[in-house]
């Protein structure tokens, strides 16, 4: 577990956690690097949204490795977020209008294997679950 407050400068460290731990845990160079991508987006979405009223509040990371997968659930006790209601991402249009922001959850779900929300008592969870490939398999 690893706690800190929602504040940006800890993504380095979030990312860099995220990929060590993939990395040791046996997944392959390019799928370590979308955990950790996927986690950071993941903390920079509760700092920008969750504690958009309250900045610095805490952000709880927790890995849980079984055998064949590693699962990230990021925990804060912010503002409660439905990513459902988040408008779904046209590539195209995105692209052709040159915008930026507004793309984590999208790019979470594609770098991921699954991407979760609920509510455990006064928490917010995301939950982000990557199987380990077979061997020889590319990642």
């Amino acid at each position: 577990m690893l706690s800190f407050p929602a504040r940006t400068q800890y993504l380095s460290l979030v990312r860099e956690t995220a990929r060590s731990l993939a990395e040791v845990a046996g997944f392959g160079t390019a799928d370590a690097e979308g955990i950790a991508l996927a986690t950071d987006e993941a903390v920079a979405n509760v700092i920008e949204h969750a504690y958009a009223e309250r900045p610095g509040g805490p952000v709880l990371l927790r890995f849980v490795l079984r055998e064949d997968e590693l699962r990230v659930e990021v925990v804060d006790h912010g503002a409660t977020i439905d990513p459902r209601a988040m408008p779904r991402i046209d590539l195209e249009r995105f692209a052709t209008e040159r915008r930026t922001g507004g793309f984590g959850v999208h790019l979470m779900t594609r770098l991921m294997d699954s991407v979760t929300y609920r509510r455990s008592g006064r928490s917010n969870v995301c939950c982000l679950q990557k199987r380990r490939r077979e061997p020889g398999g590319t990642g």
